[in-house]
């Protein structure tokens, strides 16, 4: 295929497909979606377009209304705009991105109650800006709260982006009204560059209201992002599935300031879900707006931050051992009292002994959160602990 011809098959793909579905990227990536690599892109564009008998029942009936779709005009509007479509096929696709959904395929975890949205991992993404996605996620942070944010929130969401931002990590969130807005504003404010991660087209700025923000954000460097074709309106279900996302690209969620029914608490359950980090930062206790972040720390499902310090000195060491690649066979030099305390607090493959819950391991261990989120990802790339849904088991 030329490049015209691959984009354009891929956009039709992008618009025929709503999100992603596990049955597309096995039909993408026969010998394993986390392989990456060239995909049958061709070959599945052709199958949904001719209803060839090769395509999976569940998949034909969900692109039934749109399989006949042009791509022509999405290439058109990208070429105007200055668009471009990322996927597992091009170098600037974010090997975090992927191992996030690794971390969490089979696990159970995307079948918990409280992770809602499509789980799949992305196929394709619709970017608007000129940094590459590679380098503007390599050391990142998803900053979520209320779009209902007090005078308080506004304080702190101002402080923590724009340390965060200081000590060069660009910040990841929404786009929405409320503690979003600041983030994206803290770093445009230090000149970090800022991710957008939207759940509608690029070309549906939502809120109307921040159109110019998000001209600010590209022309500082920074990224809108989208799985969503151009024209496509945001919804409810759009935005929980938008959530994985923002939550899969970053190396930490932080959660400023959230009711205990709140969408920032969804992109919250997704980091827990990719075994990553999370954050909440403690508020009065009469504020309707810090009960989730307050519950979360209660229950050990966050760490308290109560300055960025606490994010910056948890992130740095680990930013560095990503960068340097350091395989299972150098991890497993690296055991230590931390890393044996959590193995003995982690569940018996009879099903027996302790629960292996993360609540439970903290407690046991007496280690804080974090620690323990960070010694459970090691322990799982020496191959010491898997998961099963919110559980963590031994394998000997």
């Amino acid at each position: 295929m030329t490049t015209q011809e691959k984009f354009l098959t891929w956009a039709y793909v992008r618009r025929v497909v709503e999100a992603s579905r596990v049955d597309l990227l096995d039909m993408l990536w026969p010998d394993g979606w986390d392989q990456a690599g060239p995909s049958q892109v061709r070959a599945v564009a052709d199958a949904l377009a001719r209803r060839a008998g090769t395509l999976p029942d569940a998949l034909a009936d969900a692109t039934s209304q749109r399989y006949d779709h042009d791509p022509t005009a999405d290439a058109e509007l990208a070429a105007a705009r200055g668009w471009r479509l990322v996927t597992p096929e091009d170098d600037e696709w974010p090997t975090e991105l992927t191992a996030s959904f690794v971390r969490m395929a089979d696990s159970g975890a995307d079948h918990d109650s409280s992770v809602r949205g499509q789980a799949a991992a992305p196929f394709a993404l619709w970017v608007r800006g000129d940094m590459r996605l590679d380098t503007a996620v390599r050391r990142s942070v998803t900053v979520v709260g209320t779009r209902a944010a007090t005078r308080y929130g506004e304080q702190v969401t101002k402080s923590f982006a724009g340390d965060l931002a200081d000590a060069g990590f660009s910040l990841i969130s929404g786009g929405a009204i409320g503690i979003d807005a600041l983030v994206h504003r803290a770093a445009l404010q230090s000149q970090i560059p800022t991710l957008v991660v939207m759940a509608c087209g690029l070309d549906v700025p939502y809120p109307k209201a921040h159109a110019e923000l998000f001209e600010q954000i590209v022309a500082a460097g920074g990224l809108l992002i989208s799985e969503y074709p151009p024209g496509t309106p945001p919804a409810r279900h759009r935005f929980l599935t938008r959530n994985r996302l923002a939550a899969a690209l970053s190396q930490a969620t932080l959660v400023v300031e959230a009711p205990l029914r709140s969408g920032a608490l969804n992109t919250l359950n997704w980091a827990e879900a990719f075994v990553k980090p999370t954050f909440a930062v403690p508020g009065p206790v009469t504020s309707h707006a810090s009960l989730g972040c307050l519950e979360r720390i209660r229950t050990s499902r966050a760490t308290l931050a109560v300055s960025a310090r606490d994010l910056i000195e948890e992130l740095s060491p680990l930013g560095e051992q990503m960068a340097l690649g350091f395989g299972a066979e150098d991890r497993s030099e690296l055991l230590n009292w931390e890393h044996v305390a959590v193995i003995d607090a982690a569940a018996l493959p009879s099903g027996r002994g302790p629960e292996g819950r993360l609540p439970q391991l903290v407690e046991a261990t007496g280690l804080p959160a974090r620690t323990v989120i960070r010694c459970l990802r090691d322990l799982e790339g020496m191959g010491r602990l898997r998961r099963e849904a919110d559980r963590w088991i031994r394998v000997e």
